[in-house]
């Protein structure tokens, strides 16, 4: 059986610090999509989702080849919610639709030095370690 690994990107409007951060150009396109195409490089990821509370991330996402099946909840869209709370809300609404994975991946939409050699690491390390989920850094991968 293969194994379905599921990428999920946590993409909220509302940044205080950089407004705009997950579509802000670099190297000429939206940093959002430069993290997803990472992903889709590597080859690992049977799905990429987005959750994501604003229409422009949603459409640039899609652009770039992520699936974006929902609009994340205001509930799970303010300073407050913790990344774990959004990816949980993820994995829930895809064992509400049965589909079924090994691994979540949580990767941050601003990571423009994210590695394919990072990702590959990370889930040797998760498949050695048997942990459920690890988090994608902004240099390197973090394991929880």
């Amino acid at each position: 059986m293969r194994e379905n690994i599921v990428a999920i990107i946590p993409a909220r409007l509302g940044s205080k610090r950089i407004k705009g951060k997950n579509f802000k150009k670099f190297k000429g396109e939206p940093i959002i999509s430069n993290t997803i195409r990472k992903l889709k490089k590597s080859k690992i990821f049977s799905r990429i989702i987005v959750s994501s509370d604003s229409s422009k991330i949603i459409k640039i996402s899609k652009k770039a080849g992520a699936e974006t099946p929902f609009v994340r909840p205001k509930i799970l869209s303010d300073d407050y919610t913790s990344v774990l709370s959004v990816i949980s809300h993820c994995a829930k609404f895809l064992n509400d639709e049965n589909y079924k994975f090994n691994y979540a991946c949580c990767v941050f939409p601003v990571n423009p030095f994210l590695k394919i050699s990072d990702l590959k690491k990370g889930l040797a390390k998760i498949k050695k370690k048997n942990w459920l989920y690890i988090f994608c850094g902004k240099v390197s991968v973090s394991i929880l």
